[in-house]
């Protein structure tokens, strides 16, 4: 079993292999009822609008089984040579830097972590994630959240969408100091993907008023109503452009839409616009009017540039946080993939004796046998709790490690000639006190106050996995 990293986005593949693979929110959900992995397989499926990915702990098979799962979901064959495929560091590597904004097309997306974290909860909810991954998509948040309030990687507005509502932002502070967005009035003037971009980018500063027009009716009422906006016929758009304080214009025409013939002769206060499309929707004349500020498709590239070159800078410090998290990460799976075996085996050792008692005793108590089965497995996990919780909490590099395991294994673990059945020792093989150990030499720490800490976690631990035992 391996962590793998696979997928197509927009660092080698082309914008036709990406859309073609793009998954809404259903599709993952009817992409995981279609999957089914080898028992120990773990996987989130992460699609946004430059990438399709998925995040695996398992086989080689079960990555087959994933890219055969995509190519159902999207009807189509996975062009493998577009494809990128990591192993092992290189994939959890790729995780964390995703997540924090490092891979995105927009250095420092904002957007990325709440759409892997969404990814995340999809997978969860369709019970594809168990142990493995659920650390390692929270060490991915951890990471994401320290670059984010640790380095400049995120600051400032680096696509064109962010840059016309910082660029509206800024115009209206200067016409009043204290005036926001939400206290504007906005009018969008195509509701396709860049205009919709453009809305998400101000979730905090929702306008007082927010209009929305399109040449089809439908796709600004669809708009509209995800946005709680109202609806400005196409053919009035003009008249709806100087009552408004920002005017953010994004269609597909191949010629300007709004022209300086189309404006009313009175203007209002000054207005913004804020041109976002290629070609231009607005006639560069419009920008001589009195009252009316014209911003291009090239000015928002000058200001993304520049704050893309001030993300640059902080790209070291951001990967060097990744590369500490995906140690922490590594060192925590090499210790839980160690312990797993001893732990199991002391599990399955303690099982055993329980077994023999229940079947020796269970026919002294008025207890049926089922009560009886899960009183016992519930004084067993008990018993277990604070050796097995101070067991993981042991650090690795505080002793020799793997002999501890090995040690560990080799005294609770059978061997295949015992099988699972365990002699009853004679009155002369029982030990006395003067056999016990002294202080254990794996024990990392003197307990002291902690013991209480540790016996607190284990009770915590046994209370939520221990069967309840019905009273009589």
């Amino acid at each position: 079993m391996t962590f793998h990293a696979l997928g197509l986005n927009h660092e080698r593949a082309s914008l036709d292999q990406t859309d073609a693979f793009a998954l809404s929110a259903d599709a993952q959900a009817a992409l995981y009822d279609d999957l089914i992995l080898s028992e120990e397989g773990e996987v989130v499926v992460l699609s946004t609008c430059n990438r399709t990915e998925a995040y695996l702990y398992g086989s080689d098979a079960d990555v087959q089984r994933v890219v055969k799962a995509l190519e159902r979901a999207v009807g189509t064959s996975w062009p493998s040579e577009s494809a990128f495929r990591y192993r092992d560091e290189a994939a959890v590597r790729h995780v964390l830097q995703v997540t924090s904004g490092l891979r995105s097309m927009v250095l420092g997306d904002s957007q990325i972590l709440a759409q892997v974290k969404a990814a995340y909860q999809r997978a969860v909810d369709a019970n594809q994630v168990h142990s493995l991954l659920h650390r390692l998509m929270h060490t991915a948040f951890r990471a994401a959240k320290r670059v984010s309030t640790e380095t400049s990687l995120l600051e400032g507005a680096a696509s064109v969408s962010t840059a016309a509502v910082e660029m509206a932002r800024r115009h209206l502070r200067r016409r009043c100091p204290g005036l926001s967005l939400s206290d504007g009035h906005v009018l969008l003037v195509g509701a396709g993907k860049m205009g919709r971009l453009a809305l998400k980018a101000m979730p905090g500063d929702s306008p007082a008023v927010l209009q929305v027009t399109n040449r089809s009716p439908d796709r600004a009422h669809a708009v509209a109503e995800a946005h709680d906006a109202e609806v400005v016929d196409w053919a009035h758009r003009h008249a709806a452009v100087p009552e408004a304080d920002l005017v953010i214009v994004a269609t597909g025409a191949p010629e300007p839409i709004l022209t300086v013939e189309g404006l009313p002769d009175e203007s209002g206060a000054p207005t913004l616009l804020v041109d976002i499309a290629r070609p231009r929707n607005v006639a560069p004349a419009l920008g001589q009017v009195p009252g009316y500020d014209v911003r291009d498709f090239e000015d928002l590239n000058e200001w993304t540039e520049k704050v893309q070159a001030r993300r640059e800078t902080a790209v070291p410090a951001a990967e060097d946080i990744c590369e500490e998290l995906l140690s922490d990460f590594v060192t925590w799976v090499f210790h839980q993939q160690a312990l797993q075996p001893a732990i199991q085996a002391i599990r399955e050792t303690f099982d055993a004796i329980r077994e023999q008692e229940v079947e020796r005793h269970a026919h002294r108590t008025d207890m049926d046998r089922a009560e009886v089965e899960q009183l016992t497995k519930s004084i067993m996990q008990k018993l277990l709790a604070v050796p097995i919780v101070r067991l993981k909490n042991v650090d690795p590099d505080s002793i020799d490690f793997v002999q501890g395991i090995k040690l560990l294994h080799a005294l609770f673990a059978p061997s295949e000639e015992e099988g699972r059945a365990l002699q009853e020792p004679s009155d002369e093989a029982q030990p006395t006190l003067s056999d016990a150990p002294s202080t254990c030499p794996y024990l990392t720490h003197d307990p002291g106050d902690a013991d209480e800490d540790t016996l607190d976690e284990a009770l915590r631990m046994t209370q939520s996995e221990a069967p309840a035992v019905r009273e009589g």
